[in-house]
């Protein structure tokens, strides 16, 4: 601190010094090389360091005292501090605090807030025999006799320190209250020491196993060592992996059966093989695309049949006889995923007793607000329901202004150009692609932004507890992020030649009321192929953050120097928190709803997902074990929102999937057509069939499709296919598929998610019991 405020205002020194009983000759650790740091040692070199605080080194009546009280009271808890001044230039006005919690008071903190040291016996049986023995030789390492860890102890100081009240006003409690105002400037953990090892390295810890054994390109094939994560990173990092795991090896099997229908698309589809010679060499036919009724007849937007040979054979790809079997397959995929994975994580929660009996439920958050003179009580008991009622006014207003912009990108987007330069073959698919990409680039913004209002209802809602905190933001995000993307590419998929006819665009023709198709003469899927596949490769793929990452580690900074500490090595690195944890769900989440919903639209789309998933999980690990701090994730039962978030999207992924591809494809009008008369090999054939002959003067033949309207014209030809009966068995399809796959998610859950017993032994140690039990009594 400023020289200015004399010695007596920094006593806090010598009571610290005392508390701590400190009689070892002064040892400055920043004068010891970054490579042999251990990174956590006290001065003694047997205390630990398990929190670092920076506050500012300047002088202000109003904050030193709130300092001072707050510094004051840390003691008083029975902790131990130190201070070092900052000795990089850019930090020589900041004060560096060591924080040290003493083995007595540990224990009985660690109880209190529900931190107690578990040496997790159960997940030996899941282990790897590497896994083990890296477990082991962490767990030697740690502080005798309560073997608590490193995390944990931080993990109790911070719970502690965010109690610590540093006034005598009734909301003077709690360090985020003193971040929030900017008197402590940041808090962290410190990681174990260096990611690497050192040539006259004397122990190994988690880091560096977790950075030779898990991130990175090179360890992309190799198994997750899921307990390691646990243990250095905490419950909600370890079952963010998990998840991340299991998802790709399920996007896998995604894959095979993408590649799969790809393969029969292209190579067992009769009517591909046969008509795309013809197609692409007919130039003297034309295809109207779109038909409008004008004054003296009919206006048609037309382009030769060979214009559209790339454009049909995309549309191929997705609209085939396979199709309807994939797009179940893949809804079906899904749902396996969500109940298995619903399973899983009570197993793993089991495993790793992250709901153990010392976990309190009752803790309450020091930022939550409760004035009991003025909020309103129970009518019944008495007891104060709530704080105040003006922040469901804000959220409604929030909720009101996101829902407003969402319908104002939703008919910017929907609404595609309609000028005579998009028309034809070429400008349907150029259209399609600018479209979605600036689509795409919309909604990097727009994401960001509601993370940012998402962050502000949360505050606003006044949590009692820190699960409910941490549930509401994960549910925020997601409903936020989630309309956008859906509601466009539903707009894809959903076409409105399909189910609801613009009547304006309909025509008199022979007797008839024909209205127009304008897909041309293949399905409506081939902008929703466009469409999906940019959307979900490029937003929640590709540029999954809308900022770079950062490359900064606690050891490649330029300004590192040999005499820099490791707690001010750690202070430039960015914080993992709540909100990061829960963007990334989102994103995953948010990638498996598209995937159900419009993964038949584009299966390979499916395939590139995976690969950049698998990078990316390692990528996501390098970023915890390098670039970002020490994760300070509360212990608590609030991942499991996702898994509830889950069954929910795969209703809705029902619902979305069956309408988009009934409306984007021809399945129901294939067949129904070929149960009236058979398709036929040749162009002559498939025209005949699915198209209206209109001429267009000079020769030249005009082939639309069109649907015949009942309610006014009875006199149809038998073998004519009306847009009544079409529209009656897209219906008849909709909901007996949607039952159906209801009733099998049922069933799926009922099969994968089993409870985990809390007093269950698992398989191999009832084993050893009643081998044992056998010995003993045959003796």
């Amino acid at each position: 601190m400023s020289d200015k405020l004399g010695k007596e205002k920094w006593t806090i020194e010598r009571m610290t010094m005392e508390a701590a009983e400190d009689s070892t000759p002064d040892y400055n650790e920043s004068t010891v090389p970054p490579k042999n740091n251990p990174g956590r040692t006290f001065r003694d070199g047997v205390r630990k360091i398990d929190l670092i605080l920076v506050v500012k080194d300047e002088e202000n009546i109003i904050t030193d005292t709130m300092k001072n009280n707050f510094l004051t009271n840390i003691v008083k808890t029975g902790f131990e501090i130190e201070f070092e001044k900052g000795v990089l230039p850019i930090n020589k006005k900041l004060v560096f605090f060591k924080v040290h919690c003493p083995n007595d008071v540990l224990n009985n903190l660690g109880n209190a807030y529900g931190i107690k040291c578990l040496q997790i016996a159960r997940a030996e049986h899941i282990m790897s025999y590497n896994e083990r023995e890296w477990i082991n030789l962490i767990r030697k390492q740690y502080t005798q006799p309560l073997q608590y860890s490193s995390l944990e102890r931080s993990l109790v100081v911070y719970m502690t320190l965010l109690n610590v009240p540093f006034g005598d006003r009734q909301n003077y409690i709690g360090l985020e209250r003193l971040m929030k105002r900017n008197i402590v400037i940041d808090a962290y953990a410190l990681h174990d020491g260096p990611y690497f090892i050192t040539q006259d390295a004397t122990n190994i810890n988690a880091r560096q196993i977790l950075f030779y054994n898990w991130v990175g390109f090179r360890n992309i094939f190799t198994r997750q060592p899921l307990n390691v994560v646990h243990e250095y990173f905490g419950p909600k990092v370890a079952m963010y992996f998990v998840y991340f795991g299991l998802y790709n090896i399920f996007l896998a099997i995604a894959s095979i059966g993408a590649l799969t229908t790809l393969f029969l698309a292209v190579f067992l589809n009769e009517n591909y093989m046969d008509l795309r010679t013809e197609i692409c060499n007919r130039q003297n036919e034309s295809i109207c695309f779109d038909c409008m009724p004008i004054t003296n007849g009919l206006r048609c937007y037309y382009d030769t049949i060979d214009a559209f040979c790339y454009y049909y054979k995309i549309n191929v790809l997705i609209d085939n006889k396979y199709a309807p079997y994939f797009a179940a397959f893949i809804l079906l995929w899904g749902m396996c995923f969500t109940s298995y994975w619903y399973g899983r994580e009570k197993y793993f929660n089991w495993i790793w007793e992250a709901r153990n009996k010392f976990f309190n439920r009752k803790l309450i958050r020091p930022e939550f607000e409760l004035n009991v003179d003025t909020s309103p009580k129970s009518n019944k008991t008495g007891i104060v329901v709530s704080k105040h009622r003006d922040y469901k006014i804000k959220t409604l207003l929030c909720y009101i202004a996101v829902i407003l912009l969402d319908a104002f990108i939703f008919v910017v987007f929907a609404r595609r150009p309609k000028n005579y330069f998009w028309y034809g073959v070429n400008g349907l698919i150029i259209r399609a692609i600018v479209v979605t990409i600036g689509f795409v680039i919309v909604l990097l913004i727009i994401d960001f932004i509601y993370g940012k209002v998402a962050s502000y209802i949360v505050r606003m809602e006044n949590h009692k507890s820190y699960a409910s905190c941490s549930r509401s933001l994960a549910k925020q995000q997601y409903i936020m992020c989630l309309p956008v993307p859906l509601m466009v590419l539903f707009s894809y998929g959903y076409h409105p030649a399909v189910f609801d006819f613009e009547m304006q665009r309909g025509y008199r023709r022979d007797g008839y009321y024909l209205q127009d198709h304008t897909c041309m003469m293949t399905s409506c899927g081939t902008e929703l192929f466009v469409a999906f596949s940019l959307v979900l490769v490029l937003r929640y793929v590709i540029f999954k953050k809308l900022s770079l990452y950062s490359s900064v580690t606690d050891y490649n900074q330029r300004a590192i120097v040999e005499t820099v500490p490791c707690w001010e090595r750690e202070f430039v690195l960015p914080r993992f928190d709540e909100n990061i944890l829960a963007n990334k769900m989102t994103i995953l989440v948010i990638q498996l709803t598209l995937i159900m919903s419009f993964g038949f639209g584009c299966p390979p789309a499916i395939l590139i997902v995976l690969f950049f998933n698998m990078y990316y999980m390692r990528r996501d690990a390098e970023l915890c074990t390098l670039y970002y701090r020490r994760p300070l994730l509360l212990k608590n039962n609030s991942f499991d929102i996702w898994t509830k978030i889950l069954k929910l999207m795969v209703y809705l992924a029902i619902v979305v999937n069956v309408v988009s591809f009934v409306c984007s494809t021809d399945t129901i009008e294939l067949y129904l057509r070929e149960q009236r008369k058979a398709t036929g090999n040749t162009l002559a054939q498939y025209l005949d069939l699915y198209f209206y002959k209109y001429p267009l003067g000079g020769g030249v033949m005009c082939y639309t499709r069109t649907y015949i309207h009942l309610s006014r014209y009875s006199r149809v030809d038998r073998d004519a296919l009306t847009n009544d009966e079409l529209k009656t068995y897209q219906y008849m399809y909709i909901v007996i598929f949607e039952i159906l796959m209801a009733a099998i998610f049922l069933i799926l859950q009922y099969i994968f998610s089993i409870d985990v017993d809390e007093k269950e032994i698992p398989k191999k140690r009832e084993r050893e019991n009643y081998d044992e039990s056998r010995s003993n009594s045959g003796t």
